[in-house]
């Protein structure tokens, strides 16, 4: 019993590590909402939506950075409905708020939260008072770019896209399939490559074994007959040399353009469930993970 249960909570940590670690992968500014000087005439908010495209999932996501925005906005306020014609027509719908100079500073990459559902982040800038200063533009919107969250983001999504972005992997001969889950290609770049260079060895080997058996005979037939040996392991090795560059450069461009297979779960979605068990000759507690 000790056992089972020493085992159960060594994998309810691992899981729970484990998709927590996806479950709050955010970008910086969320984490860290930026901070604007005092007498600047605009304020940043973020927000997130859902939705079943993109498009749908941004609107969302800029009526809740909207919506976060009326404590910020005070008596000019945005109504109810107002934020419901943002979330379904988007920022340029026609709202009291379009007075106001409001813009992206920064989004993410739409996130899959199911194969039918995204996800995505917005940082927008939205001026204070529209007859305060005009220094809506001073403001440096590279600064919160957030390309590590971007990287990760588009290696998460390939699980349901297949879309995996760009690795060093490629210049491997079968890494790339294989990180894309194309088991059988490969292994079949992996060993093609491994053929072709053991032919080059044996052939280049051969070759000069003949041509040295050339120098250790004055048999005018034998020299023939070595030369012509000699010959056919050079054409030979050269036909590997010539396969080997150009299995080569297919496996890169087939690990760069290739989808990947699709594997449809979401980590950070996962629901454990357990409770106690009594089997014949044991007992202990039995736990499912569902994605």
């Amino acid at each position: 019993m000790k056992t089972h249960t020493c085992m159960m909570v060594l994998m309810l940590i691992c899981v729970s590590t484990f998709a927590q670690s996806y479950t709050e992968m955010r970008p910086s500014w969320v984490k860290y909402t930026p901070t604007i000087s005092s007498d600047a005439n605009y304020f940043l908010s973020w927000g997130v939506g859902e939705g079943s495209n993109e498009t749908e999932a941004t609107n969302a996501a800029w009526a809740d950075a909207l919506q976060k925005s009326l404590h910020e906005l005070g008596v000019v306020g945005i109504t109810e409905q107002d934020i419901n014609a943002v979330a379904h027509n988007g920022i340029n719908a026609v709202v009291k708020f379009n007075r106001m100079k409001r813009r992206i500073v920064a989004s993410t990459e739409p996130v899959y939260v199911s194969d039918n559902r995204l996800k995505v982040y917005v940082l927008i800038q939205v001026q204070r008072n529209v007859h305060g200063a005009d220094d809506f533009y001073s403001l440096n919107t590279k600064k919160y770019m957030d390309k590590d969250f971007d990287k990760m983001m588009k290696s998460y999504n390939a699980q349901f896209t297949g879309n995996y972005p760009f690795s060093a992997r490629v210049f491997v001969p079968g890494m790339a399939q294989l990180y894309k889950g194309s088991t059988a290609k490969g292994l079949f770049f992996i060993i093609g490559e491994i053929a072709c260079v053991g032919g080059i060895v044996t052939t280049g080997c051969l070759r000069a074994s003949y041509n040295s058996k050339i120098k250790s005979t004055q048999n005018i037939e034998q020299i023939k007959s070595y030369m012509n040996s000699r010959d056919d392991c050079e054409n030979i090795r050269n036909g590997f040399i010539v396969g080997a560059a150009a299995l080569y450069v297919w496996n890169v461009i087939d690990g760069i353009v290739a989808k990947g297979k699709r594997r449809g779960f979401m980590v950070g979605d996962a629901h454990l469930k357990f409770a106690p068990y009594v089997a014949s000759q044991n007992s202990g507690i039995a736990f499912a993970l569902n994605f």
